[in-house]
């Protein structure tokens, strides 16, 4: 498996959205795209939402053709990508959307990455430069558990990188679309398929082989780094970078695989430096995401709080309300059965909260019936002032007769 972030992530989400699960593509009417985590409709609205230049982060992670890779093993490498792409953030403050490919021969999770922090709007991303030495760690572990074919293996090193605009003439390729001419592109070729040739005849063992031939060849050295090799064409003026492989700076011919895996510790012993390494790596990423988007706990108001008195104190009768229907009773003065009629649900109920079938206090079903509860006593006791009115009114009337 390997690991590749594109370059894309400017404009809407429309487009990259579309790539990812669209049919009108060679090989997927026999192979559709199947969706494994997240909607693309709202990753395209999340994208969208976005009014910075950077709005998404896409990639892919790729495995080779003769890997084997089952849905179990599709959710502990995408739980992973998780942990190091969100380290301390929760999953109300990012999204992504995975989508499996395999119409290409071989097996491909797709990963799309709106670059927004949720609770907050803040840009948010996942793969930001340097992200290889994180995710490196993710994609050896793996490898390496699973048994899959490693590109960091000595035994699978090419002799150069291919670059972008040959990737793409294979992508157009296999289309079955004829590439337009690229001199640039023929230049490089010409170049890689000219020290090949030097490679196989022993005659280039070794970085320091390798500028010799450049430079017999009538190009000229303008930049050699660690990783790459930039050469000039004095005749044509072109420029050009040759990158990987036998351009590196510690490449050597024949002996540099074995050398490698002498090199290499035991099965166990990477994969135990491994987890550790991939542990630190998650710890480090969380420090910083929890720093930069801390979670804001939402503070309410003393006014506006909703304080709910004690249950011992309000319901202090048994069972049936017995008790409480006594005390209305005894203070309507002789109106005990208006008075009954007019008792709160929550008295005639007992006023005991509901619960969830998991044993919880359902607390939104209980506020709920708070207000109502509220409300019916607001209504005992309008019924209760009235009737108390009209003892008052006929109270004087009865005893002027009885002078």
């Amino acid at each position: 498996m390997l690991m590749k972030v594109f370059p894309h992530g400017q404009g809407g989400g429309g487009k990259p959205t579309r790539y990812l699960v669209r049919l009108d593509y060679p090989g997927r009417a026999e192979k559709p795209p199947e969706i494994l985590r997240g909607n693309p409709d709202m990753a395209r609205a999340l994208v969208d939402s976005i009014d910075r230049r950077w709005k998404f982060t896409a990639g892919v992670l790729s495995w080779h053709p003769d890997d084997k890779v089952t849905p179990e093993q599709e959710e502990r490498v995408m739980d992973d990508f998780e942990k190091v792409a969100f380290a301390g953030m929760d999953a109300d403050q990012r999204y992504i959307l995975w989508v499996r490919h395999s119409h290409a021969g071989h097996h491909e999770l797709h990963f799309l990455i709106p670059r927004l922090e949720l609770s907050s709007g803040k840009d948010f991303n996942a793969c930001p430069p340097g992200w290889r030495k994180d995710f490196d760690v993710f994609r050896d572990l793996h490898n390496r558990c699973e048994g899959w074919a490693r590109p960091d293996d000595p035994f699978r090193a090419r002799l150069y990188k291919p670059e972008h605009t040959e990737l793409h003439r294979a992508r157009l390729l296999r289309r079955g679309r004829t590439p337009s001419g690229d001199e640039r592109a023929e230049a490089r070729e010409a170049v890689h398929s000219y020290l090949k040739q030097k490679v196989e005849l022993g005659i280039a063992r070794d970085r320091k082989d390798i500028l010799y031939c450049l430079t017999q060849a009538g190009l000229k050295i303008s930049r050699a780094g660690k990783e790459y090799i930039t050469v000039n064409d004095p005749g044509s003026g072109e420029k050009f970078r040759l990158r990987g492989g036998m351009y590196a700076e510690r490449w050597t011919a024949g002996s540099a695989a074995n050398d490698n895996m002498e090199e290499e510790p035991e099965p166990q012993v990477a994969v135990a430096r491994l987890r550790k390494e991939l542990a630190r790596v998650i710890e480090k990423r969380a420090l910083c995401n929890i720093k930069r988007y801390p979670r804001k706990d939402f503070d309410i108001e003393p006014e506006h709080r909703l304080t709910l008195p004690d249950k011992q104190e309000v319901l202090s009768h048994d069972r049936n309300g017995t008790d409480a229907r006594r005390d209305l009773v005894a203070s309507g003065a002789g109106h005990g059965r208006q008075r009954d009629r007019t008792l709160p649900q929550a008295v005639r109920d007992g006023g005991h909260l509901g619960r969830s079938p998991d044993g919880t206090t359902d607390i939104a079903g209980a506020i709920e019936r708070c207000a109502r509860y509220v409300r019916e006593l607001a209504a005992a006791l309008v019924e209760l002032e009235k009737t108390a009115r009209s003892c008052v009114e006929r109270q004087p009337r009865s005893q002027g007769m009885n002078m």
